[in-house]
């Protein structure tokens, strides 16, 4: 009875765990659609950036880079994992109050720096900007 009862055990987990993995795998195949979604989304928006937005972009640049500096050079001095996690958090939340003080909300900061890596068009607007 113990090696029934341990085998009906051992079932009911493999198909908990087949069940989970079958879960998972449609969530990332949901994720992903999503992503191509997005993807196609972002290309449509690409050029869609105001020209205030886009001098603004360039105009906050110089504070974002003065932090990346510091804080590189302050993570590589950290001590431990947890303190190198402080640092990044830390400057995180200084990168986003230089994008907000600079008239840009993050989201339209974050599209405007993807959409650079993609768009020949926008980069020449933004390299005449600066």
């Amino acid at each position: 009875m113990k090696k029934l009862t341990a085998l009906f055990l051992a079932m009911f987990m493999l198909t908990g765990l087949s069940l989970q993995a079958m879960a998972q795998q449609q969530n990332s195949q949901q994720q992903q659609g999503a992503q191509q979604q997005q993807g196609m989304q972002q290309q449509e928006m690409d050029m869609d950036f105001s020209d205030e937005d886009l001098e603004k972009f360039v105009e906050v640049q110089p504070a974002l880079e003065e932090i990346r500096e510091d804080f590189t050079q302050r993570l590589e001095e950290a001590e431990g994992q947890e303190a190198a996690n402080k640092l990044q958090q830390e400057a995180g939340q200084l990168m986003v109050e230089a994008v907000e003080e600079g008239g840009l909300d993050v989201d339209t900061y974050n599209n405007i720096a993807m959409a650079l890596q993609s768009n020949e068009e926008l980069r020449e607007r933004v390299d005449g900007m600066m």
